[in-house]
This record gives structure tokens, C-alpha cells and sequence, in this order.
């Protein structure tokens, strides 16, 4: 059972994000809040958040980082703010989606995120590489000059398929290289990878 606390200002939202999400993929709506203060008193109490970042009392972002220490944050608002998106994952957030979002898609990230991941949606991704500068970090220079060049195409926001044209190999060579990244740099899978470049620790 993966327990979720939804906390959102607007209680249509809260109510249909109940009805949304309560028992698909063994999800389990443990509370509801409509500001910052109900996210810090439900933390403790599930496994992932869905977070609002502008509420009244205080808002998402005020208490992401508090939050963020005792469970896995969503951020789920209708904001697409480069500085919003950038304080949110600075702070903590270990996924951002629109409202906007496909149902299926918020039910995948409950998932995703409750198994260790993190879920950036393409709007936080361009905001990321908007305002970061992928210098490079050390375990960069542990991979192969063909791994960094991956590296660099997936912070790009490239497919395997992408990849593997404008590098002139096969798909499959492309995702062995991949493997051996996750595996050099202890990351999970290709999200981290474009996140960890970006933040020049990769």
C-alpha cells in the first residue's frame, strides 16, 4: 500500500484527486490539507505528498523542505515558473507535474517516486537546463568519453533512438552505455542522470 497525503488550497482539487488516485496501483489517501501547515502535521504520516506550492496560512514551498526530510514530495501545482520549479527541486521536491497532467501520469509518479525515483515532467526539465550550467563534476571523469557524450544527450532531454543517430550507433549499444552509467555513478535510471549533469555533479 503506498499512503498518500494530498494538500492543496482548492478543495475540488483535494476531492477529485481522492476519487482520482484512492485504490488505483495500491494507493491509499491517508489525510488532505489545504496549506502548509496541515503538510508538516501529514509528513510523517505517508509515503508520498502531493503538494501545492501556493497556499495561504504557508505555502508549499515555505515548508518543502521540512516536509521533504520525512517523506517524498510531488509537487503537483498549475504553476510552470522556472524559479518556482528551481526552488521546489533545490528544496527538496523529488517530483514535479502540472495539474494539467494526464491522470495516469500522476497515479505513474505515486508509484515512481514511492519506489525510490524521481519525476520530472518536460516543463521542469527545461527549466532545469534553463538555469543550470552542466559543468561537470568528478564522476564525470570516471566515464568514457562515448559515456559522457550520453550523459551530455540525456541532460538534452534526448531519446535512446535520438541518441543513438546522432552518435551513429545502435539503440542497444545505447542502452548498455546507459547501464554502465547508472552502474559507474550509483544512480537509478536516466532522470538522475540528466538531473545530476545539470547540477554539475555528474
Amino acid at each position: 500500500m503506498i499512503r498518500v497525503a494530498v494538500v492543496d488550497d482548492d478543495a475540488l482539487i483535494r476531492e477529485s484527486l481522492q476519487i482520482l488516485l484512492e485504490g488505483k496501483e495500491g494507493i491509499h489517501i491517508i489525510g488532505q490539507g489545504e496549506h502548509g501547515l496541515d503538510a508538516l502535521r501529514l509528513a510523517s504520516q505517508c509515503d508520498v505528498m502531493l503538494l501545492d506550492l501556493r497556499m495561504p496560512v504557508k505555502g508549499g514551498l515555505e515548508v518543502l523542505n521540512d516536509v521533504a526530510q520525512k517523506t517524498r514530495v510531488l509537487v503537483l501545482t498549475t504553476f510552470d515558473d522556472d524559479q518556482e520549479i528551481i526552488k521546489a527541486l533545490r528544496a527538496g521536491a523529488q517530483g514535479y507535474l502540472l495539474k494539467s497532467a494526464r491522470p495516469q501520469a500522476i497515479i505513474q509518479a505515486i508509484v515512481q517516486l514511492h519506489q525510490g525515483k524521481s519525476v520530472f515532467d518536460a516543463v521542469a526539465m527545461s527549466a532545469l537546463r534553463r538555469s543550470m550550467r552542466p559543468e561537470g563534476g568528478e564522476k564525470l571523469a570516471e566515464l568514457s568519453e562515448r559515456e559522457q557524450d550520453i550523459v551530455s544527450a540525456i541532460s538534452e532531454g534526448l531519446s535512446n533512438r535520438q541518441i543513438a543517430d546522432s552518435l551513429f550507433i545502435s539503440e542497444g549499444t545505447v542502452k548498455n552505455h546507459i547501464t554502465a552509467i547508472l552502474s559507474k555513478t550509483g544512480l537509478s535510471h536516466r532522470t538522475q542522470i540528466a538531473i545530476s549533469h545539470l547540477k554539475g555533479e555528474l
